[in-house]
């Protein structure tokens, strides 16, 4: 994608008991975050997994946010850990919305839910309104930070905490809790960590599919999915899941994997992280793009400070990978 003049902003859903806010340090010159943070829903009995679960009200919302910036120009959208899964369901959405009475039917569905707050409502309302019964605009980047997605992500945490009245005795939990800047509850994490469990511990999990159809849809930016190489016990099931989904034609799916961070990638690499961010929507950055062949569809790279060695380490990397190619077409 070609740098673009205007500033381009990202929508991104963080974690649980999470702000969005602490990911601007990783925002890249010429982006701008858009937060989309938790909040309540309205009261109700919904069950774990279903379309109006604690993750599904936060893809509506995610969803009304990107046809806003959509209706504007270019926008990008992002997720770390257990804001992954609204932005799958929020690439469902946007696929669903690309076909003839798509759009109708999830405002259909919003409307008649009395989980949705009638604020999420009318935001989500007018942002249909504002297409004009035209398709949206699909993001020109969805970039997932160690989003969940299996198993891996969820068992054996997820499912304690959804079962319990009471937070956990960690210091970060109480403070996540008391923030004033926070919606946060404990409520709503064990709203979150039973919509998680549902979503990822399903068999197959859930929103490996929302990512393969994604990437087949017609125009697709494709999909970039970061790890730190500290998340080694899940990224060694993740990453080979989501390479499967790239052994038929599909637009390029990009597997980035950050050395020495593990799973709090904006704090412990957010140089790394803002590079990938900026490469990903088209913005000057620090780090060789390289290409060793036209045919992959996926990118496994490891990124770390680029200085001359480095640099000099990948260009003489790829002249003896260019030149055995070209010396085994001659053959």
């Amino acid at each position: 994608m070609a740098p673009s003049a205007e500033t381009v902003p990202i929508a991104f859903v963080p974690g649980i008991l999470s702000l969005a806010q602490s990911w601007s340090v990783t925002m890249p010159e010429g982006s701008r975050l858009v937060p989309v943070e938790y909040r309540p829903m309205a009261a109700g009995d919904v069950t774990a997994g279903t379309f109006g679960d604690f993750i599904g009200v936060m893809a509506l919302r995610l969803l009304a946010v990107g046809l806003r910036l959509g209706a504007s120009g270019p926008w990008a959208m992002g997720a770390h850990s257990a804001g992954g899964p609204a932005v799958y369901q929020c690439l469902d959405y946007l696929a669903q919305m690309q076909a003839p009475n798509g759009t109708s039917e999830i405002l259909r569905s919003a409307a008649a839910a009395s989980w949705l707050p009638e604020e999420d409502l009318e935001t989500l309302s007018a942002a249909v309104e504002a297409l004009g019964g035209k398709a949206p605009r699909l993001p020109e980047a969805v970039m997932s930070f160690e989003g969940s997605l299996m198993p891996c992500d969820v068992l054996g945490w997820a499912e304690d905490w959804a079962k319990m009245s009471d937070p956990p005795g960690d210091s970060w939990i109480k403070q996540a809790i008391d923030d004033p800047q926070s919606q946060w509850t404990w409520d709503m994490a064990r709203e979150c960590s039973g919509a998680l469990v549902a979503r990822c511990a399903s068999e197959p999990p859930r929103h490996l599919a929302s990512i393969s159809s994604w990437l087949r849809l017609h125009r697709s930016p494709g999909f970039i999915y970061v790890a730190g190489s500290r998340s080694e016990k899940r990224n060694k099931d993740v990453f080979p899941a989501l390479r499967n989904l790239a052994m038929e034609d599909v637009a390029q799916l990009r597997i980035e994997e950050i050395p020495g961070a593990g799973h709090n990638l904006h704090r412990e690499a957010p140089n790394a992280v803002r590079n990938i961010i900026a490469s990903a929507v088209g913005l000057p950055h620090d780090l060789n793009d390289v290409t060793l062949s036209g045919d992959l569809v996926v990118t496994s790279r490891a990124y770390a400070p680029c200085g001359p060695p480095m640099i000099f380490l990948m260009l003489a990397m790829t002249a003896f990978v260019i030149f055995g190619a070209r010396r085994a077409r001659r053959a």
